[in-house]
């Protein structure tokens, strides 16, 4: 009992001292450094142009739709009687597990690995700032503004369906996608930010996520086929989780797979295809790929 006292008292010590010292404007200037070199890429406002057309595509096949019949998806399931919203997501999402993490990973890739190989990270390195300081404010900044282009590109989408049908439109429903499409998007590129850390240069960080794309991709593709259950865990299936529950029309294909018994007689399984462990999944995602990211890059030797 007196250790776990002495323990309990070391850790709120540290914690004390820890944010007592701790100055937030060190990061923040990272931030604003990284938000402008981004902002230069021509390469970055290329995938910022890719992820709006991704969220505005769907509008054609849903422009002339009122309420069509049921449909079945790898992630999703659309009821008769749906709204141009509703229709809008269930083929959306089929589109957004496929280009959004390719877009993500090629945003996030080059965040600590280009700058290692152009000598940046040395220049960071002199400055009076920490291995934390220039993680969290790069990694914040490459969230924040992939997290911007989706918000940007739901945005469009709702205008857009909003105006191709005015009637069975759902705007509060379509607006309130974007958090989960954010979130989603947060993950995807926390990954890419993993990634880049743990590689030594821009060319192996590139090679990674590419295998870590098709990781993703194909990783939920097989789980589907050989373990459904498995893919509670996946941040696709989280995502369109989501999704499902802002439409009374949607539902998620292993919910309704699970219903039916043609998966598992066991219905408490259905309490994991729910919202919050959906949440929970995507903020697991988020905090373990930015968590490892960092002890990798808590290693750096070039920083002074």
């Amino acid at each position: 009992m007196a250790n776990q006292k002495n323990r309990s008292g070391l850790i709120r010590d540290y914690c004390r001292t820890f944010l007592g010292n701790y100055d937030p404007r060190r990061p923040y200037q990272v931030f604003l450094l990284e938000c402008q070199l981004i902002s230069r890429s021509t390469t970055n406002l290329v995938i910022a142009a890719a992820v709006f057309v991704v969220f505005v595509a769907p509008i054609a096949w849903v422009s002339g739709e009122t309420s069509g019949s049921s449909e079945w998806s790898a992630f999703v399931v659309l009821e008769e009687g749906h709204t141009i919203s509703a229709a809008y997501w269930f083929h959306g999402i089929d589109i957004y597990v496929v280009l959004l993490p390719l877009f993500a990973f090629l945003f996030g890739y080059g965040t600590i690995a280009s700058e290692r190989d152009d000598g940046t990270l040395t220049v960071l390195g002199s400055l009076p700032i920490t291995r934390f300081d220039i993680y969290i404010g790069k990694a914040l900044a490459r969230i924040f503004v992939f997290s911007g282009v989706v918000f940007v590109g739901v945005l469009a989408g709702s205008l857009g369906v909003f105006a191709a049908n005015p009637m069975t439109a759902s705007p509060h429903a379509h607006l309130l996608a974007s958090v989960p499409t954010v979130l989603f998007g947060t993950a995807l590129v926390s990954i890419a930010i993993a990634v880049s850390a743990l590689l030594s240069s821009r060319l192996h960080a590139l090679s990674g996520a590419i295998v870590g794309y098709f990781g993703l991709v194909f990783g939920a593709v097989w789980t589907l086929g050989s373990a459904p259950l498995a893919i509670v865990g996946h941040p696709f299936h989280g995502y369109s989780v989501l999704i499902a529950t802002l439409f009374d029309t949607m539902y998620p294909s292993l919910g309704v797979a699970l219903s039916s018994g043609s998966q598992s007689p066991d219905t408490l399984l259905l309490l994991f295809v729910t919202k919050p462990v959906a949440i929970l999944v995507l903020f697991a995602w988020i905090c373990g790929s930015l968590a490892i990211g960092y002890l990798g890059f808590r290693r750096e030797v070039i920083l002074s």
